[in-house]
């Protein structure tokens, strides 16, 4: 099995059962940004979305505070 930290938005989507309107909506307001939870890869068309940022924007955890959430 292959383990990657960035795919694809259509794949994330899918996979995650979001819809790309609601990872819209979240870059819109700002809840995740563009350069860190999705990326422009140069050759691709499509968007690519940071599978570990979005597990430390579940967590709340941001690079900064580490690992302690109540930092």
């Amino acid at each position: 099995m292959i383990y990657l930290d960035v795919v694809p938005i259509t794949k994330y989507c899918e996979e995650m059962g979001e819809t790309l309107d609601a990872v819209n909506k979240r870059l819109q307001r700002g809840v995740w940004q563009e350069g860190v939870h999705v990326l422009k890869v140069d050759g691709s068309k499509e968007r690519w979305i940071d599978l570990k940022e979005i597990a430390n924007w579940a967590r709340q955890i941001s690079p900064e505070r580490g690992n302690n959430p109540s930092a």
